[in-house]
């Protein structure tokens, strides 16, 4: 069994889970085809009424390898385990109270609620509240990510159409791109507004994954489909659209069904500049002796540059051609108050800033925050990557952080289209 499932279904797990619970569980799965009949688990175990036989032979069920279970099982137990942690817990409670549902857990002989565990609540919520698990399941989704590649619309403050009917659209339009990608017909839409900003994640299926195993002393091969999670986060005041999780050959395509769809404004992402978001010539400007202004701030305690990505570039080429990397260099200073520009100045003095010369490719802050009282101070990493990556985990500090950026015009003033037109 994978790791991950064995430290799931572990021991204790097994000696101490309601076995109602696990029954429903062993329940939902489709019977195993003839040929592979062995490979289930008797649910007449169930009905002996002696639990201590019961938990011996689900214990014994899942001493095997991963690949002899029954895969609707394992993939249940893989997203059940997902949120069988605490911070999971914390999820599924914060989803059911915007809900206004309750989740019951069981009770004792005597009537009292069972105390529960954070892998054994997830299980009850699976099954018995799958829209809160769907949902927290999707901000665990959201909260992984943190490597967005933004685009910037034509006009600033588009609502997004959020009605049956665009969110419909949406889905379908997305299940087909997925389904033209060989990652199947499932697609699973889920939505989210925080504000003036919504967030949506795409719940699809991966490319089908082949795996040789052996049963019964016999070579076979199996075949499975996992899921994966793209997220989208659109901010109307700004016109922003964030893309996660999915291949860079694919991001304008979703980016394009969100403007289509929900914003009635296709093409409102092809703008010459909708991905020149980002920008480091302020340091190239300034050189080596640069450092990060945070004095307007006082929550921001230090920022340090811990990582900054030279490229030496070619020579410069036809008049709007981009510019051609020869080599990058990496330099990385992870110590107490650093600073890996300083790093690279005492290295060499040979770095010019220039066309045919260098660029900072990339450059990575730590962002070190005051937390509240009696706490460490919180660390956020940011890596700024020219023209549309600024990295960091979004749902702690994002508006501190994007100030920071803004502050030190790493951020590029984009003239809305509506604006730039009047000027003219």
């Amino acid at each position: 069994m994978a790791n991950d499932l064995r430290k799931f279904v572990n021991p204790k797990f097994l000696k101490t889970i309601d076995l109602a619970l696990l029954r429903r569980l062993f329940e939902r799965q489709p019977p195993p085809p003839a040929a592979a009949a062995g490979r289930g688990f008797d649910l007449a175990v169930f009905d002996g009424g002696d639990d201590a036989a019961v938990r011996a032979a689900l214990a014994a069920f899942f001493e095997g390898p991963e690949d002899e279970l029954p895969p609707g099982l394992v993939a249940d137990l893989h997203h059940i385990a997902e949120l069988g942690t605490e911070h999971g817990m914390n999820l599924l409670l914060e989803r059911a109270r915007r809900r206004q549902v309750v989740i019951e857990v069981p009770l004792d002989a005597q009537g009292e609620p069972l105390p529960v565990d954070p892998k054994h609540f997830a299980l009850l919520a699976f099954l018995d509240h799958r829209p809160v698990f769907d949902a927290a399941s999707d901000m665990l989704a959201k909260e992984l990510r943190s490597s967005f590649a933004e685009y910037v619309g034509r006009d600033e403050g588009v609502e997004p159409r959020l009605d049956i009917v665009a969110r419909a659209a949406f889905e379908a339009a997305a299940a087909e791109m997925f389904r033209r990608d060989h990652r199947g017909a499932h697609c699973r839409v889920g939505w989210y507004e925080d504000g003036d900003q919504v967030n949506l994640i795409v719940t699809h299926g991966a490319p089908v994954s082949t795996v040789p195993v052996i049963e019964a002393g016999q070579e076979r091969v199996i075949s499975f489909r996992s899921l994966e999670h793209a997220v989208l986060s659109y901010h109307a005041g700004s016109g922003r659209l964030g893309v996660a999780g999915i291949s860079k050959a694919r991001r304008a395509d979703l980016a394009e069904a969100f403007a289509a769809h929900l914003l009635g404004r296709p093409g409102f992402f092809t703008g010459e500049d909708c991905q020149d978001l980002y920008t480091l010539e302020r340091i190239e400007r300034t050189g080596l002796g640069f450092e990060v202004d945070h004095a307007f701030d006082p929550g921001i305690l230090r920022v340090d540059i811990v990582e900054v990505a030279l490229d030496r570039l070619g020579a410069p080429g036809r008049a709007g051609d981009p510019p051609v990397v020869e080599a990058c260099h990496v330099t990385r200073d992870f110590g107490a108050r650093t600073n890996a520009l300083r790093r690279i100045g005492e290295h060499t003095d040979r770095v010019a800033f220039g066309p045919g010369r260098y660029r900072i490719g990339h450059a990575v802050f730590r962002v070190l925050c005051e937390a509240r009282r009696g706490r460490r101070p919180a660390s956020v990493t940011v890596k700024v990557k020219p023209p549309s990556i600024a990295a960091f985990k979004r749902q702690r500090y994002e508006a501190r952080v994007m100030e920071l950026l803004r502050r030190n015009r790493f951020c590029r003033e984009r003239e809305p289209a509506e604006a730039a037109v009047a000027a003219e």
